[in-house]
């Protein structure tokens, strides 16, 4: 038995290292190629590689590069909470509740299909320029995909599960924390890996039309000043902000 179990951890390792392999190749010739690019073009138009790394470098032993990120932290996480809170509960009532369902799934709908350049404006009238713009903005726009999951994990549930459980006369409270949490987790953390990076994506923009401060107001002062390389230095923040966020999300919600 022993002896078997090394042999599949041994071949789990095995098909899993390949993938790291590929992607740091991929990256490698992904920057390769940026790095040839760049021969043929001014630094203003567009910087190569070692000139943004170099720039992330020296803005990594700058307290106004963490106190940027400070601020974008709080905005996206803040929103990205409310926004996950109030979608799943949404989310769970719309599943349970068919007539609830039938009257918000055109509101839903709708809130999907406005763009967040829309939202971003709105809130700037709303709210003044503060960051109100930013939470909001981030909100609404991922909500629908906290309901929508949600209100699928639920109309997915097992209904052998749910038979069993009127079989045994199980209370509501118990049927709803051991079967429909259980059934919704995998969609909610799928909503929460895309959401993840997006909030970050969403959150820029909105701080790069309204706000002094953050990683969009970076963006804006490096485009202003004709800093190419910080607009990529910045770019990359975003990047890997947005990919960190996603695993740590997936790590979180996962059966593990």
């Amino acid at each position: 038995m022993k002896n078997s179990t090394l042999k599949t951890k041994e071949s789990l390792k095995n098909t899993d290292s390949p993938k790291y392999y590929y992607s740091i190749l991929g990256s490698l010739i992904l920057i390769l190629i940026w790095k040839l690019i760049s021969l043929g073009y001014n630094p203003i138009i567009l910087p190569s590689p070692e000139q943004t790394f170099i720039t992330i470098y020296k803005m990594l032993f700058s307290s106004s590069f963490w106190l940027t990120i400070a601020y974008s932290f709080f905005r996206v996480v803040s929103a990205y909470l409310l926004s996950f809170i109030t979608g799943s509960i949404i989310g769970i009532i719309m599943g349970l509740n068919k007539k609830i369902d039938i009257f918000l799934s055109p509101f839903i709908s709708m809130l999907q299909t406005i763009p967040n350049i829309s939202w971003i404006l709105l809130a700037i009238i709303w709210f003044g320029l503060n960051s109100k713009i930013v939470i909001f903005t981030i909100f609404i726009s991922i909500l629908p995909i906290f309901v929508i999951n949600s209100r699928e994990g639920i109309k997915n549930t097992s209904q052998e599960y749910l038979e069993m459980a009127a079989v045994y006369q199980l209370k509501p409270l118990t049927i709803f924390t051991n079967i429909y949490i259980y059934s919704i987790k995998p969609y909610l953390r799928s909503a929460a890996v895309i959401t993840g990076e997006r909030a970050w994506k969403i959150g820029a923009m909105a701080e790069l039309l309204s706000l002094e401060t953050g990683i969009g107001a970076g963006l804006y002062w490096a485009r202003n000043n004709l800093q190419t390389e910080r607009i990529f230095a910045w770019t990359i923040v975003l990047v890997i902000l947005g990919f960190t966020s996603s695993q740590l999300l997936k790590f979180i919600l996962s059966d593990k």
